[in-house]
């Protein structure tokens, strides 16, 4: 090829491009992957191992690599793209090679290095961002990521509490993921300055773009996965309804707590403990007059088939002198410091406090050694909050500030290890919660190796999905805050975070009776199910606001203790795929014109189910859109049956969950217990007819990493014979000793019913089937 004007150097998979402003490098990490680093004059290519990439990922290059030139141009085809690089300003078009939509259409890079322009098709939509407190679609809106303790914030308030660069750009027959890897606090400005633009721009560093390309949205989704990784499996209970607020006060106020669930017979599997279960908010104490025996309460919750989860912030009461979590941290040099040496000091909950710095990995290590005692104590997981890090106010100790200043958090100035390397503050503010995320789960895995930890952060970038799970963090308890509620979980979903929820109830104010129902019924159909709620409010327990309330919050819970296999498959999925659990409309339809102009806030629960969540006020009815499936969908409840690409009404009285299932799966259900510790003897599995399906189940032993069992589902129906193939895979063996077959969608009772060939008696009651059969078995059903 004939080299274009600037020095350029070419090898398989990378291409080395000096530009007039810099210099520009391009890897090609897969057929479908490209990572674009610039680099400004006079400043070295960053190689500094981002806190977002996945270390097991390994990338071996695209597996077809052709280059040419071409006017000044420099043009490279993979087996999935055809990628054009201006040779004078570094301006890219990114294109599919088989159907050649234009993916990606940039403009040059900027001269600082800190920006990128993309140029917008006008049917693009984007979504991402993490958790934005905004519609799905991110276009119109300029949104930073800076995470910020948005205490009791409303729609349209930005930033939050985590910050994720990645945008999903797509429209009917394009797809394309962006994924911006900066932590200096950077910018999105969509189509507002100019409606045909996206600016990005970043206070400080380099800029480094991956540009990922998939077939379908969902699959761009995953492909970020493989970059940032996935969501570890969680222990089984991590999926079961838990209950929170800030505060139980004592021991009494737990046990009562716990009382109530189980006389009450609503299931709950975890209990929470804020602030005040320490003593003067110190981390890794017990006040032991509020709970004079943590072991015993633990324990006695353990039997009622309880779990228990605490809170752990970052801050450190750094004045007392007899305090040994603070004087072993300051032997080892394990605080932010400013560059004079002096130690970043912070008002927050116990007074002034010091602030680990997780960027170093020998305090990551020693903060994950102090959760030794709290899991002697029988704890079971952790809850790091205030890890943005959220400073009430900062004074700079024994140096030249000297006077408090109320900042919200570290000032930028301020130093942190960084692997090593050393930096600031500002470069290391929005990893500080997902790095002290990461110390809390490598600790309890190395201090009891034989459970899967179970962390819960409110503050996060691109990659903590790594180390547990997330929250939405200080919602409210308004209509429009459960609206939210669902959008900021499908948004965090699309943003490679799959196991997220709100508040149940709202965190700020108080629900009324409807508001609470409404929202445990969307609660029940997220994967963390938490009713929380501040100390200046009434309690929210699910019994408190009258008995059709407490039977419709009962039901929702029941419902989702039912959904156990399809979330836990779910969450398997998104461990081994990086699937989202939940997965916004767009995501599965990017075609369909409904969606794209009416944006309803549907979504699916796994791959099978449809959920239409009631979020509005008095809503006794409503529009329901059901979109194009071949063989439409099934009323989950009724099993009504409904063609796909039209829209309903239904009736929504306050006991009712728009829920429908599409038609082609097999929908695994438990029956309700009051914990997931209680034994499973059968399983259902609901067919509903189609063509042909496939659908997934999967299990294991719900905590450790022993073996699993995953059965496929291949179903097929030509109208006369409906077939469900079982094909099973691994070495566990389920408990359940065997399985009952409800088959909808009948007209007429079936002549004749197998399970692996043999005859069995099926019972039709005038709309379904039932029989039983062993389980793993394949089915066989004649009209």
């Amino acid at each position: 090829m004939q080299a274009p004007t600037a020095a350029l150097e070419v090898a398989h998979g990378r291409i080395d491009l000096d530009l007039e402003v810099g210099q520009l490098r391009l890897d090609v990490l897969s057929d479908a992957v490209v990572r674009v680093r610039f680099a400004p004059a006079g400043v070295d290519m960053p190689t500094f191992q981002s806190y977002a990439l996945d270390p097991k990922t390994e990338w071996h290059g695209p597996t077809t690599w052709r280059v040419n030139d071409e006017d000044q141009a420099i043009v490279f085809e993979t087996a999935a793209l055809r990628v054009r690089l201006e040779a004078v300003d570094g301006s890219m078009t990114v294109s599919d090679l088989a159907s050649a939509a234009v993916l990606l259409d940039t403009d040059g890079m900027w001269t600082t290095g800190t920006g990128h322009t993309v140029n917008l098709h006008p049917d693009d939509r984007l979504l991402g961002l993490g958790d934005k407190a905004l519609s799905l679609d991110r276009r119109g809106h300029r949104l930073e990521m800076w995470n910020t303790d948005a205490f009791k914030y409303k729609r349209g308030t930005d930033p939050l509490y985590k910050s994720v660069p990645f945008v999903l750009k797509q429209r009917a027959d394009a797809h394309v993921g962006l994924f911006y890897d900066n932590t200096w606090r950077t910018s999105f400005d969509i189509g507002v300055a100019d409606a045909s633009r996206m600016f990005y721009h970043a206070e400080s560093g380099a800029l480094d773009l991956y540009v990922i390309a998939a077939p379908t949205p969902i699959e761009v989704v995953e492909a970020f996965s493989e970059i940032t990784g996935k969501t570890p499996m969680l222990p089984k209970w991590a999926l079961g309804y838990h209950q929170c607020r800030y505060s139980y006060m004592n021991e009494g106020e737990i046990r009562e707590v716990a009382a109530g669930f189980r006389d009450r017979n609503i299931p709950c599997d975890a209990l929470y403990f804020d602030i005040h279960y320490m003593r003067g908010y110190r981390v890794f104490t017990w006040d032991h007059h509020r709970f004079p025996d943590p072991a015993g309460l633990m324990s006695d919750l353990e039997d009622d088939g309880f779990r228990s989860v605490v809170i752990v912030d970052p801050g450190v009461k750094a004045d007392d002198p007899e305090y040994d979590v603070y004087n072993d941290g300051l032997e080892r040099d394990a605080y932010v410091r400013y560059p004079d040496g002096a130690e970043v000091r912070g008002e927050v909950w116990p007074g002034e406090c010091a602030f680990p710095d997780f960027t170093s990995p020998a305090v990551r290590d020693w903060w994950g050694g102090l959760h030794r005692q709290l899991l002697e104590d029988g704890v079971d997981g952790i809850w790091n909050d205030m890890n943005e890090p959220a400073l009430f106010s900062v004074a700079h100790v024994e140096g030249s500030m000297g006077a408090e200043e109320a900042v919200g958090t570290i000032p930028d100035e301020a130093r942190h290890d960084l692997e090593g390397r050393g930096g600031t503050h500002g470069e290391a503010h929005n990893v500080y919660g997902q790095q002290m995320q990461r110390s809390t789960h490598e600790g309890l895995l190395q201090l009891a190796p034989e459970r899967r930890p179970f962390t819960i952060t409110r503050a996060a970038y691109a990659g903590a999905q790594r180390f547990g799970v997330g929250w939405t963090g200080d919602n409210s308890a308004t209509w429009d805050h459960l609206k939210l509620a669902v959008e900021t979980c499908l948004s965090l979903g699309t943003s490679g975070m799959p196991f997220v929820g709100a508040d149940v109830g709202g965190f700020v104010g108080q629900p009324t009776g409807e508001l609470l129902a409404r929202w445990t019924q969307v609660g029940a159909l997220t994967p963390l199910f938490r009713n929380h709620s501040a100390v200046d409010t009434p309690r929210q327990e699910p019994w408190l606001f009258g008995d059709e309330v407490e039977e419709v919050c009962r039901k929702a819970i029941e419902l989702r203790y039912r959904l156990l296999p399809v979330f836990y498959t779910a969450l398997w999925r998104a461990a081994t795929h990086g699937t989202p659990m939940l997965r916004a409309l767009p995501l599965v339809h990017p075609d369909d014109s409904t969606i794209r102009h009416t944006d309803p806030l549907g979504f699916y629960v796994g791959a099978d189910l449809l959920a239409h969540p009631v979020v509005a006020q008095g809503q006794t009815q409503r529009e329901i859109y059901l979109p194009d499936n071949d063989g439409g969908w099934f009323d989950f409840v009724s099993g009504e049956h409904y063609q796909g690409r039209q829209t309903i009404w239904t009736q929504t009285p306050l006991g009712r969950i728009p829920l429908y299932a599409r038609a082609g799966s097999v929908v695994p259900l438990a029956p309700v217990r009051q914990h997931t510790g209680e034994p499973v003897d059968r399983l259902e599995l609901h067919v509903y007819p189609s063509s042909r399906g496939t659908s997934q189940l999967y299990d294991d032993a719900g905590d450790g990493h022993g073996d699993s069992w995953t059965a496929r589902f291949d179903l097929e129906d030509d109208g006369n014979d409906l077939t469900v193939q079982t094909v099973l895979e691994g070495d566990y063996t389920p408990e359940w000793s065997g399985w009952d077959i409800v088959v909808h969608g009948l007209e007429d009772a079936p002549s004749g019913v197998t399970a692996d060939g043999l005859e069995v008696e099926a019972r039709w009651d005038g709309r379904v089937a039932r029989f039983a059969a062993p389980v793993g078995a394949s089915l066989s059903v004649r009209r």
